[in-house]
């Protein structure tokens, strides 16, 4: 009989460059869509978020799914421009036929796992197989088993000011750096308007999301623009514990910026 359901809990992340604009006035608002292929079937497995105004998306919201060894698992990819009139709806909700389709992609989930760097990257096709504008990237590791979570509130002192007519709207990204230096966003914070000394609602990171505390993590500090091109005001490499150190001996930490050095 052998060892049968072998399998390795995996969890994939998703990007895409050079997407189509399918919006007159800005930028499409893409959302993807993974299905595993089962007898010639489609069955979703997850969604992303959406993200507004962008045509190189950074998603943050991964999707889950057990490698088995000694089987083909084909995965498709879809990814939509999600009309402005259903961004208040849950993503769970949307119905795919009312959207804009922006290119699909195909791969077999050993394709990823067997790339040295676990990073696989697609170009986007049509229905019909065509090739169109844009690639898309998937990238897999194995989930941490443990379920440690750690909750931290992220404040910053004399940002710069990117804005002419009033001050910085800031918002950090926090991300993992993979093994191969491959920055896997896992939390944003909320965006603070006008404001340069931001104090941010307290963020919870699992276990499973920074590794562990010795891995490095990047928090990046942007300036929100409604356009898509939020301007980074500085960027930190750190782990989990050294922010503990931080927080025990009420220090702060500098971001780097081209112009400077900035106190987080």
């Amino acid at each position: 009989h052998g060892l049968r359901g072998l399998y390795t809990p995996l969890e994939l992340s998703f990007s895409a460059s050079k997407l189509r604009d399918m919006d007159a006035l800005s930028k499409s608002d893409p959302m993807l869509v993974v299905y595993t292929k089962m007898d010639g079937r489609l069955e979703e497995i997850g969604r992303t978020e959406v993200i507004l105004n962008s045509l190189e998306p950074l998603w943050i919201t991964k999707t889950m799914i057990n490698y088995q060894f000694e089987i083909v698992q084909p995965l498709v990819f879809r990814i939509y421009d999600i009309d402005t009139k259903y961004h208040n709806t849950p993503v769970k909700m949307l119905n795919l036929a009312q959207q804009d389709f922006l290119g699909e992609a195909f791969c077999n989930l050993s394709e990823i796992v067997t790339k040295f760097n676990h990073s696989l990257s697609l170009n986007l096709r049509n229905g019909s197989g065509h090739a169109l504008q844009g690639t898309m990237t998937v990238h897999a590791e194995e989930t941490a088993s443990s379920r440690m979570a750690v909750e931290m509130t992220f404040h910053c002192l004399n940002l710069d000011n990117k804005d002419t007519f009033s001050k910085s709207d800031p918002f950090l990204r926090v991300s993992r750096l993979s093994e191969s230096a491959v920055a896997i966003p896992i939390c944003k914070t909320e965006v603070i308007n006008n404001n340069l000394n931001p104090v941010w609602r307290p963020i919870t990171l699992t276990s499973q999301q920074y590794s562990s505390r010795d891995d490095p993590l990047l928090v990046e500090c942007f300036d929100f623009d409604a356009s898509g091109n939020h301007e980074l005001m500085g960027a930190l490499q750190t782990t989990i514990a050294q922010l503990e150190n931080l927080y025990k001996s009420k220090a702060g930490a500098n971001f780097y910026s081209k112009k400077g050095q900035k106190k987080v």
